[in-house]
């Protein structure tokens, strides 16, 4: 932060003296020296009051006479101002202007009891354009280096951004460049090794969790082959044991299911769907195993843009939860509103507690703490079905259902029919 300061100051001071220096030579040479009648006259102003100091008295009148644009008058018939007064007292020339904006040039003759006029002459052009042209070309200067110094950092920023959003979609393939001139190249090195941490930390877990779920099936395997060569031994025992070993190779599969979605979102196939078929079709599956009374609305040409295979996945597992969870009865439907496709699940179990409801998302979370095997499960369902709706820039809510169980919605913004998918 301190080296951050200290360059910014240093950038904005120099720019600074940079651009008054050069403004004022700039003034000096374009505005100040830039010819016009009123300098000229100015000088001849100052000649004439040089030669009346040397005319004598009775020779005054006649060179008086030969000169057009001189006028001599006593200086009691104006009503000087006080600054003016003093001024021509100290023998300067003094500016005045008339009623039309023509300049008068004014001094004292030798006598000190008379003032003489020069003029009129036209006004000097106006500085203003030069004046203004001067501040923008000063403004841009400024601009520019304050760009060319936010360069480096701009860079850097953009890089951290290109950082975080492939460690958020799950993607650990991070490269890294930065500018050594950036006032920040510090944090940037921290903020870059720990990204590389993290990637390393989260590459070397799904290494395990896929190394350890692949390797539990030889085992388990060689479990299988001698429980069958047990069987007729003793039934009742290995029919038990058989069904721990499927559990096992249900738990690895979700695992193995789980552990796959982090790469998933690198190969989503988003296009412009219909989210009624896919409703029905999940529909039709659950009608075939659940002994369960199914209330169903649904609405056609509920167009979103999404990856049906994935959605799918989210619809399956939302009815798979409900038929687990609920007592007798399952409302499914299928909505529009507010320009959104609204798909809502509702069951007539226990629910779910207000304060439970974040955590139900959560990987191996389950609120039956006991993990009985008539519930079944291991808390990876909801959690699936929260990874896939992320990488939807959505997600799903909780909330109580007339059914007296848990209502879960899902809302995706509909598409236009003349919308290109």
């Amino acid at each position: 932060m301190l080296r951050l300061l200290v360059s910014l100051y240093i950038v904005v001071f120099a720019s600074i003296i940079a651009i008054n220096l050069g403004s004022e030579a700039i003034w000096r040479n374009w505005v100040e020296q830039a010819p016009d009648d009123l300098r000229h006259a100015t000088l001849v102003a100052g000649q004439y009051k040089q030669a009346l100091s040397y005319i004598k008295e009775d020779e005054f009148e006649s060179f008086l006479s030969t000169q057009t644009q001189l006028t001599v008058f006593p200086y009691e018939d104006v009503a000087w101002l006080p600054e003016q007064l003093t001024a021509l007292r100290q023998g300067e020339i003094i500016t005045s202007f008339d009623a039309t904006g023509n300049a008068l040039l004014l001094f004292m003759t030798n006598n000190g009891m008379s003032v003489a006029q020069l003029g009129p002459f036209a006004p000097a052009q106006s500085a203003e354009v030069k004046q203004y042209t001067i501040k923008f070309l000063s403004y841009s200067v400024l601009a520019l280096l304050l760009v060319i110094w936010l360069r480096p950092l701009w860079i850097d920023l953009v890089q951290l951004k290109r950082t975080s959003e492939k460690l958020a979609s799950g993607s650990l393939d991070l490269t890294t460049r930065r500018s050594r001139f950036s006032a920040i190249y510090t944090l940037t090195q921290q903020i870059e090794r720990m990204a590389l941490k993290t990637a390393s930390l989260m590459s070397n877990q799904k290494q395990l969790v896929n190394a350890v779920s692949h390797e539990l099936r030889t085992p388990l395997a060689r479990l299988k082959f001698a429980l069958a060569m047990l069987a007729p031994k003793a039934p009742e025992q290995v029919a038990a044991m058989e069904e721990d070993v499927t559990e096992m190779e249900v738990l690895i599969d979700e695992m193995l299911s789980y552990a796959r979605l982090e790469f998933a979102n690198q190969q989503l196939h988003m296009q412009q769907c219909n989210l009624a078929p896919l409703v029905l079709d999940q529909l039709e599956k659950l009608t075939r195993t659940t002994d369960k009374q199914l209330i169903t609305h649904t609405i056609n040409d509920t167009l979103v843009m999404c990856d049906p295979h994935q959605l799918t996945r989210v619809i399956q597992n939302l009815l798979q939860n409900a038929d687990k969870y609920g007592q007798s009865t399952i409302r499914i439907s299928l909505d529009q509103r507010q320009n959104k496709a609204v798909f809502t699940v509702e069951d007539d179990g226990p629910g779910i507690p207000e304060s439970k409801r974040e955590q139900v998302f959560q990987p191996f979370s389950r609120l039956d703490k006991s993990r009985n095997k008539e519930t079944g499960g291991f808390g990876l369902g909801l959690a699936i079905v929260s990874k896939i709706l992320s990488w939807h820039n959505t997600s799903c809510e909780i909330n109580d259902s007339e059914l007296g169980g848990a209502c879960f919605t899902v809302q995706l913004p509909l598409v236009s029919q003349s919308e290109p998918g």
